[in-house]
């Protein structure tokens, strides 16, 4: 054990063991963070803890990227397009990812070796030099096969934008409720993802329940609810409409004013 923590505490170890230590100790905050969310909901499964993880991890990557506008692209969070970093494979994956991949192997390469190295080139090559080239070796090492390792991950890090508020007029929704009423609603709209939740109305008697489908017209800032009628009340070539989303908007419009 003592040997062990002389190796780690030692340069150029000692600096990898510190940038592991930092990361280690975020990515348990973030544990601790998810696990507490999910508690409090009182209802434990793999399911939602994973979800609470998963939020965690990109609230807390967000937070270190720095604040952002809503919708705009995660620069700071992630490894854009271009540049060395991006061909090496970290394009795409969070700075936090790539940051704890680096600092593992880079560590756990310069534990390994140290010893290995300093008692064959010990005599030959000055301390300093030993170590300080070991340092920039392992840190190269783990730059290259992190950016191998993390490539994997990348699909896990896709996004998908929630669509604005324009793009969903004309769309057709779920409803989600029991009914919807003038006053009150509930819709799912699908986006390839996980699905977006609308709060809805309807001004005129309808007979929308939970499953049917429902025409989106328009928004009301105001209430901020969209306001819906059922598909069933187009004419068959205003329901033809609903396939090109141009038109569909279109139609939307001349149903809300109407």
């Amino acid at each position: 054990m003592s040997a062990f923590l002389d190796t780690i505490l030692a340069f150029p170890t000692a600096l990898f063991t510190i940038v592991l230590g930092v990361v280690m100790t975020y990515w348990l905050f973030v544990i601790a963070g998810a696990v507490g969310i999910d508690l409090f909901d009182g209802d434990v499964t793999l399911e939602s803890g994973g979800k609470a993880l998963s939020g965690a991890i990109e609230g807390g990557g967000k937070a270190l990227g720095g604040a952002k506008a809503l919708g705009a692209h995660d620069a700071d969070f992630d490894v854009d397009g271009g540049g060395v970093l991006a061909a090496m494979g970290f394009a795409g994956i969070p700075i936090t990812v790539s940051v704890s991949f680096v600092a593992f192997i880079a560590w756990f390469l310069s534990v390994m070796s140290a010893q290995p190295l300093h008692a064959a080139l010990g005599g030959v090559v000055p301390s300093w030099l030993l170590s300080s080239g070991l340092g920039l070796g392992c840190f190269a090492a783990g730059m290259v096969t992190a950016g191998f390792a993390v490539r994997p991950l990348r699909p896990v890090f896709v996004t998908k934008r929630a669509p604005g508020r324009d793009a969903l007029m004309g769309r057709v929704c779920t409803i989600s409720s029991g009914s919807v009423t003038a006053r009150t609603g509930h819709a799912t709209f699908e986006d390839g993802g996980a699905g977006v939740i609308l709060n809805v109305v309807c001004a005129k008697p309808n007979e929308l329940k939970r499953g049917q489908p429902a025409l989106i017209l328009a928004y009301d800032a105001e209430r901020r609810v969209y306001e819906v009628e059922p598909v069933d009340w187009l004419l068959p070539e205003e329901q033809e409409q609903l396939q090109d989303p141009a038109r569909a908007a279109a139609l939307a419009r001349v149903k809300a004013r109407g």
